[in-house]
């Protein structure tokens, strides 16, 4: 069986970002995580350790679901999701099987989007960037902004 290893975010949406990075980091201690960049509209704030994360969205930028829970694994384990998730015909939230050709290239890692039987959305991602954008021939693919 694979391992997920952790979950390395979760998927806030948001209408006001700046108004949301002033709440989130006085009430919850939250600040821009400077390892991500930004992608999509989004913005990565952690707390000091780096334990916990939260992918700020702006509603009108494409990006995964609300509450969308991403776990983070290695380039290889990656990879192997992929196929499982393809031997066992998980669909993506427009209910297409995900496949190698799913996933999405943010410039600094790697995602594959999903839901469960019931909807609810998930992601795996992997920081191996540059060794998975060689074996996946990504080069062209990347839709970070």
């Amino acid at each position: 069986m694979l391992n997920l290893g952790k979950i390395d975010h979760i998927h806030v949406r948001v209408d006001d970002m700046a108004r949301a990075l002033t709440w989130y980091q006085r009430v919850l201690g939250l600040g821009p995580d400077a390892r991500i960049r930004k992608a999509n509209g989004s913005t990565m704030l952690a707390n000091n350790s780096g334990s916990i994360r939260l992918a700020l969205t702006l509603q009108s930028a494409p990006a995964c679901a609300p509450g969308s829970v991403s776990f983070v694994v290695g380039g290889q384990e990656f990879l192997e999701w992929l196929d499982q998730l393809a031997g066992e015909r998980v669909k993506d939230s427009a209910g297409e099987t995900v496949a190698r050709d799913s996933v999405e290239d943010h410039a600094s890692y790697l995602s594959v989007a999903f839901v469960d039987p019931f909807g609810n959305p998930y992601e795996i991602i992997s920081y191996d960037y540059t060794w998975l954008a060689g074996k996946l021939k990504l080069a062209s693919r990347s839709i970070a902004g």
